[in-house]
């Protein structure tokens, strides 16, 4: 059995290109799946900072929101929409990791400490 993937939860700074960590950055181009959160039809602030460093041979993940803001007619709950979307993300992003691939995970926001 390969061994598993690598999990890379990466901040990329406040929202300037130019405020990525080296470390951050150095992850990313190692990494050989890169999954991020974005709305749909949307490209994504985080994509926005990532895409120039980014590698030709590098597999995009992107995590689609299937609801952000909108009111969702009964009986649906944003809540629970929300709720089976990380579900599904997860298994999204566990695919690799079972393969032995490294996953970098860009998260829509900045992270914080607890």
């Amino acid at each position: 059995m390969a061994p598993r993937g690598r999990l890379l939860g990466l901040g990329v700074g406040p929202g300037d290109p130019e405020l990525i960590t080296l470390k951050a950055l150095r992850l990313l181009r190692e990494a050989p799946v890169v999954g991020y959160f974005v709305a749909k039809g949307k490209r994504g602030n985080a994509f926005g900072i990532i895409e120039a460093h980014l590698q030709a041979q590098q597999t995009l993940l992107p995590l689609v929101y299937p609801v952000t803001t909108e009111a969702l007619p009964a009986p649906l709950s944003y809540e629970q929409v929300i709720s089976d979307f990380y579900d599904e993300a997860s298994l999204d992003v566990a695919a690799p990791l079972d393969a032995g691939r490294h996953v970098a995970v860009i998260p829509a926001g900045a992270p914080r400490s607890p």
